[in-house]
This record gives structure tokens, sequence and C-alpha cells, in this order.
């Protein structure tokens, strides 16, 4: 039972790392390359990586984990429009404001149509790979096909 907890939560962190982390940072190095040809120094980083920590847990150990056919009282067969209303409320608009956000913050300029036109333009390819790619992967399921066990040394 603890095993499979504690696999469950290693399989989660790794969406949380991967998925919320590592897709969020990415997204706001790509707006900020585009909008301001700015150079990304370790200040810039740091400060992306702080502002993305927020909303990757917000994302991953949250909104992820809301059963929305259950708090609407829906049927199963709703479970595509579920999936699709992740993808655009959650994805894209958490995506966009946590882009504007990194972007302002680390580079200091103002938020205009453009830059905003830009975050969302970037965010719906993350969240498609997000929502309908990256959340549907059983990642414990495809590691326990590449786990290699190792036997126990034998005393003599």
């Amino acid at each position: 039972m603890f095993e499979k907890t504690m696999n469950k939560r290693v399989f989660v962190f790794l969406e949380f790392l991967i998925g919320g982390i590592i897709f969020g940072i990415l997204e706001d190095i790509i707006l900020i390359k585009i909008v301001s040809n700015q150079t990304i120094t370790p200040y810039i980083f740091l400060i992306i990586f702080l502002i993305t920590l927020p909303f990757a847990f917000l994302g991953e150990y949250v909104i992820d984990k809301i059963d929305f056919l259950k708090i609407f009282k829906l049927k199963k067969k709703y479970r595509k429009i579920e999936i699709f209303s992740e993808f655009l409320i959650f994805g894209i608009i958490l995506g966009v404001v946590e882009d504007i956000i990194a972007f302002h913050f680390s580079i200091g300029d103002q938020i205009t149509s453009n830059i905003i036109l830009t975050a969302t333009l970037i965010a719906i390819p993350f969240a498609f790979i997000g929502e309908f790619l990256f959340d549907r992967i059983n990642f414990k399921k495809s590691l326990e096909k590449r786990k290699i066990k190792f036997k126990k040394p034998e005393h003599s």
C-alpha cells in the first residue's frame, strides 16, 4: 500500500515538474525572445522560475485533480467537453496569465495587445500538449514497462 501511494506521488511530481515547470519556463522564454529579443540571464531565468512555480502547482496539484463531471453532476458522455474545458480555461488562460506576469516582472516592459496576442499563440500549443497528450500519459504504466529489476545478491 505504501509503495502504491509513494509511486503515485512520484508520478504526480513528475507531471508537476515536466508539465508544469518545464513547459511554463519554455513558454515564458519563447515569449520573451519573440517580443523583446532579450537575452535570458540567470536573473531573468530565476524570476521566470519563481513565477512558474505557483502556476505549475495550481495546474498539476489543484486543477487536474478536480472532477468537473461530479461537481456539475454531468454524465460520463461529457468527458470530452470536460477535457476541452480544462484545455481552454486552465491550459490557455492560465498559461497566458502566467506568461504575461513572467514577461512583465522579468523584462519590466508594459503589457501591450501584441504581447497578449503572442502569449496566447504560444500558450495554445503548450496547453494542447499539456491537456490532450501529457495529462493522458500513464507514467506509472510507461515506467513499469521499462523497470529493471535487480536481483538481490546471494550470500554464500
